[in-house]
Order: structure tokens, then sequence, then C-alpha cells
């Protein structure tokens, strides 16, 4: 089984502009996440979209897999999300990464020592001192995320992107 990490696009009611949301889901292919996908997403079902998606295999030294038992280890994989702004655009801009850390205060820092570089008032959440962060092991109730020492680290770049109803 493939962790994905998929970049979802599409209407919620009451909005004037597209929106968007990382979610993380697990298949053998993208194409058998599907249905997954559609299903978590939160606003009009028949407008959702995939903009982009990442088979996450290799973050911060560790390989990254999927097993279906517990797994007692010091780290943990994390998904951080940021928000900043520029002077010249009305839009807040936003920028997230995965990684791998003993504690998601540690995850938050390292986040904000490497996204949105040279953007000013980076978010602050007033308890977390970020827009989101949380421990990417809440998939499945049966699926659990293993960190090995590998020594390898993948680039946060899309395997695909483009524009797919689902």
């Amino acid at each position: 089984m493939q962790l994905f990490m998929v970049y979802l696009g599409g209407r919620i009611q009451g909005c004037h502009i597209e929106m968007h949301d990382v979610r993380f889901v697990v298949g053998k292919s993208i194409e058998q996440t599907y249905t997954k996908l559609k299903a978590q997403w939160v606003g009009d079902k028949n407008s959702v979209h995939m903009d982009s998606y990442m088979a996450v295999n290799h973050i911060d030294g560790f390989a990254v897999s999927v097993v279906d038992e517990p797994v007692e280890q010091a780290e943990q994989l994390y998904f951080v999300n940021l928000g900043a702004y520029r002077a010249d655009s009305l839009a807040e801009q936003h920028d997230f990464a995965l990684y791998v850390a003993r504690s998601s205060d540690e995850a938050k820092q390292r986040a904000k020592e490497h996204l949105l570089a040279g953007l000013s008032h980076i978010h602050k959440d007033d308890l977390y001192d970020v827009d989101d962060c949380f421990a990417v092991d809440l998939l499945d109730s049966q699926l659990h995320i293993k960190l090995t020492p590998s020594g390898q680290s993948q680039t946060i770049k899309p395997d695909w992107f483009g524009y797919h109803i689902l």
C-alpha cells in the first residue's frame, strides 16, 4: 500500500472562489483512491477535482511505509501548512511540507525556517504558531505509518499535476 499526499480543489457552498485542501490517502495506486478522496471532500462532490498528488516514499532521511500493525517509534511524520502575506498581493500565500520530527513543535519550527522565505506576517495560530500541523497517523484505524532510516529524501513536488475530475 502506498501513502499519497493529494491536493484537491472544488466548490464549497457559499464561497465565491474555488477552495483547496490537502488530503492523505492510502491505496495500491492513485486511481484506486479516487472514491475515498471524493468522499473526503467537504464541498460539492460534483465539483471536486485533483490538482496534483505525490507518492510519499522518503522524507528527511526516512523511508515511509504503510503497515497494518502499530509501530513504536520516536519520530512521526508531520504535515505543516503555513500562511503569509506579500505586500503586492491581496491573496494570502500558503506553503506546506512534510517533516519527520519527534514533536509537532520541532516540525513547526523547521517549517518556519524553510517555508515562505521573504514573506511577511507568517501566520501565527494562537496555540500552535502555524495554520495546521498534525501527525499523519489517523489514515485508517487498521493502517499505520512506519518510518525506517534510509538516508534518502524526496523533494516535495508532484508526481502528477493538472486537472482531473473525481
